[in-house]
């Protein structure tokens, strides 16, 4: 049996395949704007990657921004539950779960079931989001991974007054124009983005041992400020790419058989999360 998972993001397709053997292999298709034929380039790809062109999916589950147009998916997941899921995997000690997107942030707190409790979210401003990380990079002029690695050094970040990422972008070009170092410039930035995490998971009762997941879980400065922040160490998932883990635990949902084709039953599993969601 091949069980898949799709997490259509704002920026990015992930698929999840598990094989018959249990193992994991997914692939990541990035792109302006959801579609289903990034939902479908990415599975294609994985299924490559795990030697299974010649197989057909037996289950997918999907979720995310743009879960209900994947072409293959047989239900849709509430983001929560498949995170959940998929950190539980990874590492049951984990208690709260902060996940960064592309246009969301939330934490949530995670019984030792998976079960998910208190949770606070944001997708009403960018700032502290993955897309305006993106924009402030493409300012620099610079492919985001370089800029991480240079700025990491930084021994003088420069503060960014402005939290609109208009107004961010405009104040990070007038900087340059001014001469300011471009690694002081973006770290600065990403403190900027750690202290807005870190003010919405301040908003529940964090408990430990906390995990930091989404693209923005890959940005070094924003983990190291976070944790500074915070007073902790963010939970190790066992080097899992943390930008996959909503497609790794729809496909964990899809192998252990739950029927979610219902829309009752989803209509169900998304009142549980949302309905406890702080604004």
């Amino acid at each position: 049996m091949i069980y898949a998972g799709c997490d259509l993001g704002v920026a990015a397709a992930k698929v999840a395949v598990i094989d018959d053997k249990g193992n994991l292999v997914f692939d990541i298709v990035s792109y302006k704007s959801p579609t289903p034929q990034a939902a479908v380039d990415a599975v294609v790809n994985a299924l490559a990657k795990a030697g299974l062109s010649d197989r057909k999916i037996d289950r997918c589950l999907s979720t995310g921004l743009g879960g209900k147009v994947v072409p293959y998916s047989d239900g849709v997941v509430p983001d929560a539950i498949c995170l959940s899921r998929a950190v539980r995997e990874l590492n049951p000690g984990v208690r709260t779960i902060i996940d960064i997107g592309g246009q969301s942030t939330e934490a949530f707190s995670i019984d030792g079931k998976g079960g998910v409790g208190e949770s606070a979210v944001t997708d009403m401003c960018v700032a502290g989001m993955g897309m305006f990380i993106e924009v402030i990079a493409s300012a620099l002029e610079m492919p985001l991974d370089e800029l991480i690695r240079a700025s990491l050094g930084s021994k003088n970040p420069l503060p960014i007054a402005n939290q609109c990422v208009v107004f961010a972008e405009s104040e990070v070009i007038s900087l340059t124009n001014e001469g300011c170092d471009k690694f002081d410039i973006f770290a600065g930035v990403a403190s900027a983005v750690a202290a807005k995490i870190a003010g919405l998971v301040r908003r529940i009762d964090v408990i430990e041992e906390v995990a930091l997941v989404g693209g923005v879980a890959k940005n070094g400065i924003v983990v190291r400020d976070l944790e500074e922040k915070l007073g902790l160490r963010l939970a190790s998932l066992n080097g899992v790419d943390p930008q996959v883990l909503g497609a790794c635990g729809a496909a964990l949902v899809a192998r252990e058989g739950c029927d979610l084709r219902s829309e009752t039953i989803s209509m169900i599993l998304a009142e549980r999360f949302y309905g406890r969601r702080k604004q």
